[in-house]
C-alpha cells in the first residue's frame, strides 16, 4: 500500500500520547516533534518513524509507552486501559497499526472477535487480506472514541470487552482504520488480559457493574448475656429479747 492515498494510511503516521494518564487528554504528535511529556527518567517522550517522510507502510511510534500515559485511564477510574489492546493483538491491529518498543506484555491468549466496526473501505481491505472473517466486519458506524466504541460492545449481550484504535486523529490521514473497533469475547486463559499496543484503548462492556452487591453471610446468633441470679435480700439481724429488771433485794 505505500503510495496509497493519505485517507488509505496503511499505518499511522502519528505518536498518540495521553496527558495526564487520561483518554480525555488525548495529544497526536507528529514524527520528529519535541513537545512530548517528560518522562521519569527526565527524557522528553519523542515520536519517531522508520521513514523519512513518513508514508506507506512505515508506523510512528512513541519512545516510550509507558511515558506516553500507558496504564489506567484516569478520566473514569481506571475502567479503560490505555495504550492495551484486550488479548493478544487481532491480527487486523498488526497489519495496520505499530504496536511499539521495549518491554511490552503480552496477554495470555486471544480473544474471540464477535465483531469489528470501521471504515468501509479500510474493513474491505482488512478482509482482502484475509486479517477479518467474512460477517465479522461492519460499517454501520465508525466510532470517533473508545466511549462509543464501549457502548456498541454493552449494546450487544455476547460482548464482554472491546478494543478501540486511537492511533492518530479522528478525520486525520489515517481515515481507513482510526476508529477500529473490536467486540470480543471474555478471556478463558489465566494470566494477564491485555497487551502493550500503542494507541488502543480497551476496557469491559460496562464500566458499572450491575451485579447486586455481595450479602455478607450469616454468622452465628449472638449469645446472649447471662442474665445475673437476683441479689437474695439482706436477713435482717434479729432484735435481742429484753431482759427483766432484776428485783430488787427486801
Amino acid at each position: 500500500m505505500t503510495g496509497a492515498p493519505a485517507s488509505r494510511a496503511a499505518w499511522s503516521w502519528q505518536c498518540t500520547m495521553y496527558t495526564g494518564t487520561s483518554s480525555a487528554a488525548a495529544v497526536y504528535m507528529d514524527p520528529g516533534s519535541d513537545n512530548g511529556l517528560t518522562c521519569s527518567d527526565g527524557s522528553t517522550l519523542t515520536c519517531s518513524c522508520s521513514a523519512d517522510p513518513c508514508v506507506g507502510m512505515n508506523a510512528a511510534l512513541p519512545s516510550d509507552l509507558v511515558c506516553a500515559g500507558a496504564g489506567p485511564d484516569a478520566s473514569n477510574d481506571g475502567c479503560f486501559s490505555l495504550h492495551h489492546a484486550y488479548g493478544t493483538p487481532p491480527t487486523a491491529l498488526t497489519l495496520v497499526a505499530g504496536r511499539g518498543s521495549g518491554t511490552l506484555a503480552d496477554a495470555c491468549g486471544a480473544a474471540g472477535i464477535l465483531k469489528v466496526y470501521g471504515h468501509a473501505g479500510g474493513l474491505d481491505l482488512l478482509m482482502s487480506w484475509g486479517a477479518i472473517e467474512a460477517g465479522r466486519n461492519d460499517s454501520s458506524m465508525v466510532p470517533a472514541s473508545a466511549v462509543e466504541c464501549q457502548d456498541l460492545c454493552d449494546a450487544d449481550s455476547a460482548c464482554k470487552f472491546f478494543t478501540f484504535n486511537d492511533q492518530g486523529p479522528s478525520g486525520g490521514n489515517y481515515g481507513y482504520f482510526r476508529g477500529l473497533c473490536f467486540l470480543q469475547e471474555e478471556l478463558s486463559c489465566e494470566g494477564d488480559a491485555f497487551s502493550h499496543y500503542h494507541g488502543m484503548i480497551s476496557g469491559p462492556a460496562s464500566c458499572s457493574s450491575s451485579d447486586p452487591a455481595p450479602t455478607p453471610a450469616a454468622g452465628p446468633a449472638p449469645t446472649p448475656a447471662p442474665t445475673p441470679a437476683p441479689t437474695p435480700a439482706p436477713t435482717p439481724v434479729p432484735t435481742p429479747a429484753a431482759s427483766p429488771a432484776p428485783t430488787p433485794a427486801p
